[in-house]
């Protein structure tokens, strides 16, 4: 009976940590298809990509700024759906590859409420995060998204 309890207490919670952002991580490797931004009655949701420089010394060095870069792919992703996007880019690319492109961050008012969620790794050393914002912040600051049909 004890063991039958655990169980059904186990699976409660484990439903209760799920979020709407299904994996985009497949085999190691990016899904075919999934959504980067999905916005719900209690949360928005988003999801960064992030890549590290192969030419860093470590697995764990590439891990730890490819988790940053998706953070920061994260946020943009979460300001480009609440405030628009107002693009300036300055990409340099060499034989198909970008090799000089530069990501600025910092989180200000709003956004700072965001949560980590999930962390995924690619097998290529990659990282694919999920995070989200309660829509009660949203309403405190008067914005109120509508879900992009």
């Amino acid at each position: 009976m004890k063991k039958l309890a655990a169980l059904l207490l186990s699976s409660v919670l484990l439903g209760a940590c799920g979020h709407a952002l299904k994996s985009a991580v497949k085999d190691g490797k990016i899904a075919p298809t999934f959504n980067d931004t999905l916005l719900e009655d209690d949360y928005l949701w988003v999801r960064g990509f992030g890549a590290a420089n192969p030419q860093h010394a470590s697995d764990s060095q590439r891990r730890i700024l490819s988790r940053e870069a998706a953070i920061a792919h994260a946020y943009q992703r979460a300001s480009e759906t609440l405030y628009g996007a107002n693009l300036d880019s300055h990409v340099q690319i060499v034989d198909a590859v970008s090799v000089g492109s530069t990501i600025d961050t910092s989180s200000q008012g709003l956004l700072q409420h965001m949560e980590l969620v999930e962390t995924q790794y690619l097998e290529d050393g990659g990282c694919s995060v999920i995070m989200r914002l309660d829509r009660n912040y949203l309403k405190q600051a008067g914005l109120e998204p509508q879900e992009k049909k």
